[in-house]
């Protein structure tokens, strides 16, 4: 598990002014006091890629179960366990929490490495008498935006070397990594369950995905039908990061103090290209 005391590459009080920053964006009120988030959320890690970034495939994820079946498929792809573990590094992040997430894995079991907290009393909910996502519950009606979720888990970062070995993970990352289908802008499609079964999903598997592909990926958007480009902050010192993802709010983030006083810490922007489905889902979900 990765903690914030972890992150122990980047000075202490910039790493304070930076969560704060961070959290502030989260749960930005305009000035008539509506929540209107800026951000969705940012993750943390106390190592970093262990490859080039602008050649990676990234995806987060937190079961063992679900990686042992990412393992595996990938060892089909001739990607080897030892290689493939190699690009796996903890994380640990905070982020708005949408009411039709799962919060439980196939066994019916609580995220290990998931809190939820409820801004609006200050507590952390219980995770352990929900069975549903949170709406199915009538007490969360009305609480998008107010809910963060505090999560451990880990994230793949795995390189890629030309356009093939590329378009094969992608191919097998949109496939599996995802409980639910979407077409090529982003919307769910309704699934015969046959084909969810031929499917194959790795189990746990989240109803949306995060992929994010490095820059080099660029050059083949448009073939990359399921992908977008998108601007992802990064905070690197030493062997610490801490990054978030921003689409639409970018221009509003621009607007903001707080903008020039991430720049200032150390704040660094680059395109990458995101799944349609957590972007038009998630990251830019009206709330």
């Amino acid at each position: 598990m990765v903690t914030i005391e972890d992150l122990t590459g980047i000075p202490e009080d910039k790493k304070k002014n930076a969560i704060n920053i961070l959290e502030n964006l989260i749960t930005f009120r305009e000035e008539d006091e509506t929540l209107s988030p800026i951000i969705t959320g940012y993750n943390w890690y106390n190592t970093l890629i262990n490859s080039d970034r602008i050649i990676t495939l990234s995806h987060i994820h937190e079961t063992e179960i679900y990686k042992q079946g990412m393992v595996n498929d990938l060892e089909e792809l001739e990607y080897s366990p030892k290689f493939t573990l190699a690009h796996i590094r903890p994380k640990a992040g905070a982020f708005l929490h949408d009411l039709e997430f799962r919060i439980v894995d196939e066994r019916g079991e609580p995220y290990k490495g998931l809190k939820i907290k409820d801004l609006r009393s200050g507590n952390y909910l219980d995770l352990k008498i929900f069975s549903l996502p949170l709406i199915n519950y009538p007490e969360f009606l009305g609480a998008e935006g107010y809910l963060i979720d505090e999560d451990q888990g880990w994230e793949l970062n795995i390189p890629f070397s030309d356009k093939i070995e590329l378009f094969n993970l992608v191919e097998l990352f949109l496939r599996k990594s995802g409980n639910v289908i979407y077409d090529k802008e982003g919307r769910p499609i309704e699934e015969p369950e046959e084909e969810k079964i031929k499917r194959k999903p790795w189990a746990d598997a989240y109803a949306i995905p995060v992929l994010l592909l490095g820059k080099n990926a660029i050059k083949y958007v448009d073939e990359l039908k399921y992908f977008t480009p998108v601007t992802k902050f990064s905070l690197i010192e030493n062997h610490n990061e801490i990054s978030f993802v921003i689409n639409k709010k970018l221009s509003m983030l621009r607007n903001l103090p707080q903008y020039k006083d991430l720049l200032n810490l150390g704040f660094v922007a680059e395109i990458c290209l995101a799944n349609k489905p957590f972007i038009v889902n998630y990251v830019d979900k009206n709330r």
